[in-house]
């Protein structure tokens, strides 16, 4: 009897759902299969022999193959070939040439016209005049809509993937599981059209999870719901390992993202209450950087992150680090530029790090460098020469990070002692 664990129940689903996937693209028609592959991301290598074919095919096909075709130009981030270009631009003009009743399967499609929207976005960025076919297919986006409610948030998004009017902004039904889904893999895969729109709390997006696990998943032949449960699931369970166990990226981003942290730093005009003085907090030493870094870093890490510990030493060197993430075998070093002079004295000190720091590689493999700088003139132009001499010394150091000190802080000279 296998235990219904969280673990199990998770496994079990994603199984599942990845077996409805693979059942369902032999069967599915040409645009959802473009759509399914566009969700998860799927390899481009093959794109350019599939366009052809697709293309070829439209000439019996219609819709669907364009439709296809343009989600794979879309993803390409390769060049297309010309000729590509040229005969999606074709096949689009054909559809446009139809009677009515040839066109309007196409205002009932949602997905299909995300991904002719895609192609035409494509054409526009390589320079081809789309204007005429945009103004088409915009005119049908926002025209009567007669598919499932559910993939209306697609039928918005080709709209605003061709125009940029913010379509998107409107709130989704995160009472609704495939609408919601849906709305999460369409941000994953065309971030920039959703840069302008509220992100769904974090208690919805666990909930929706939650529901992915246990309401009855998409059946066989149902590959646009199952490719987006599935892209949605995956997505939800990633996020929430990220929280858990972050790697060298979300440390990256953490750390670059302690610049903006800064804004409200305390530096107070008046006293807040009578009888008191003014609250100062004043970053003037290595050691105040580092506070401030484990207040950012412990609540991502936990009792994974170490702070100031001794490395084993060469004779009578005894190496010490700032921080160390025991699980991700990463040094994070922490420097100050006081003076301009300071710059090639960073550079010399990491270097000589490098050389004791990664003794053992079973411990540490990697280095972040986390520069304060504190020099009353700041020179940010020399941030780049200075970020490309250290990442060039070793190639252990994998990432440098410098921050401006808060801007309400006095000059070094002008702090008075407390």
């Amino acid at each position: 009897m296998v235990s219904l664990t969280p673990a199990a129940l998770l496994g079990a689903r994603l199984a599942e759902l990845e077996a409805v996937v693979a059942e369902s693209e032999p069967v599915a028609g040409a645009a959802s299969r473009g759509f399914a592959r566009r969700l998860r991301g799927a390899a481009t290598e093959d794109a350019p022999a599939l366009i052809e074919q697709a293309l070829a095919d439209a000439a019996y096909g219609g819709i669907p193959d364009v439709a296809f075709a343009g989600f794979l130009l879309g993803a390409d981030g390769g060049t297309p070939e010309p000729a590509s270009l040229d005969a999606f631009m074709r096949a689009v003009e054909r559809i446009r040439g139809r009677p009515r009743a040839g066109r309007d399967p196409l205002a009932g499609d949602d997905i299909a016209l995300l991904g002719i929207a895609e192609g035409l976005a494509r054409l526009a960025v390589e320079g081809r005049v789309v204007a005429d076919a945009v103004a088409w297919l915009i005119t049908i986006a926002d025209g009567p809509a007669s598919g499932p409610d559910w993939t209306r948030r697609a039928r918005a998004l080709a709209a605003d993937r061709l125009d940029g009017r913010g379509r998107l902004r409107a709130d989704v039904d995160t009472g609704d599981v495939d609408v919601f889904a849906l709305d999460l893999c369409l941000r994953r895969a065309w971030p920039a059209q959703f840069h302008g729109t509220g992100h769904p709390s974090r208690p919805a997006q666990q909930g929706l999870l939650a529901r992915l696990l246990i309401e009855p998943a998409p059946g066989a032949g149902e590959l646009e719901r199952g490719a987006v449960w599935l892209t949605a699931a995956n997505a939800l369970v990633q996020a929430a390992v990220l929280e858990l166990v972050p790697d060298f990226d979300r440390v990256v981003d953490l750390l670059e993202h302690t610049q903006g942290a800064l804004k409200r730093w305390v530096w107070d005009e008046k006293a807040a209450r009578q009888g008191t003085v003014p609250a100062h907090w004043l970053i003037d030493s290595e050691a105040h950087v580092q506070a401030f870094l484990w207040a950012m870093l412990y609540p991502a890490f936990g009792d994974q992150l170490r702070d100031e510990q001794y490395l084993p030493g060469f004779g009578m060197k005894q190496p010490r680090y700032d921080f160390g993430i025991i699980a991700l075998k990463l040094i994070i070093e922490v420097k100050v530029l006081r003076t301009a002079g300071d710059f090639k004295k960073v550079e010399e000190e990491i270097a000589g790090d490098t050389g004791l720091y990664f003794s053992d590689p079973a411990r540490f493999d990697k280095m972040v460098v986390y520069i304060y700088d504190d020099c009353d003139t700041h020179q940010p132009e020399r941030y780049d020469s200075l970020c490309t001499a250290i990442l060039q010394r070793d190639a252990r150091v994998r990432a440098v990070v410098i921050v401006r000190r808060p801007g309400m802080l006095p000059d070094r000279n002008q702090r008075k002692p407390a």
